[in-house]
């Protein structure tokens, strides 16, 4: 119980640390939302994003691929959920309470959003080491690869290639 309890309280920590980070702009370039999917740890950075949620009601569309969850309604707005893991090709993120959604902030599409596993924190991309190319294309959809410290392996999320796949724009079967 206390490690749920401490769970969610770091949870909204980086959750009110991000959303003031974003108001004032005072998040630099090199930050990246940490968040982990299915079993990869992958960066976000800020200005692909609009905000971070826990995981909302939703409501299931008929004759969709298995990654696309369905809508939900926040404050007011239809957003498109699908589950970044399957989208990627790993096994479809199993559903549990450290689960959010990011909303997406694109030119492209409006009101998409993609679930995660579990959010992992804030991560400076100048601290780590950048990787071979070839390590960035072992995962779909990113479009670098990055070592921390710790020897951990991460992976950049590209919003843009993701917004221009013909699969993710038109889910239907």
């Amino acid at each position: 119980m206390a490690k749920s309890a401490n769970l969610r309280q770091f949870q909204e920590a980086i959750l009110l640390k991000l959303k003031d980070a974003t108001a004032h702009g005072a998040v630099a370039s090199s930050s990246r939302l940490g968040v982990m999917v299915a079993n990869k740890r992958m960066l976000i950075n800020l200005a692909d994003m609009t905000e971070l949620l826990p995981m909302p009601p939703l409501q299931a569309v008929p004759l969709t691929q298995p990654w696309f969850l369905g809508v939900a309604n926040i404050r007011g707005n239809l957003y498109n959920i699908s589950d970044l893991a399957q989208l990627m090709g790993l096994p479809p993120t199993p559903k549990s309470a450290s689960n959010r959604i990011v909303l997406l902030n694109s030119e492209v599409t409006t009101q998409a959003a993609l679930v995660v596993g579990s959010l992992i924190g804030l991560r400076g991309v100048d601290s780590m080491q950048v990787k071979k190319a070839a390590a960035a294309g072992e995962v779909l959809f990113s479009k670098q690869a990055f070592e921390d410290t710790d020897k951990n392996e991460w992976f950049e999320l590209d919003i843009e290639a993701l917004m221009q796949d013909k699969n993710f724009i038109q889910p239907t079967i």
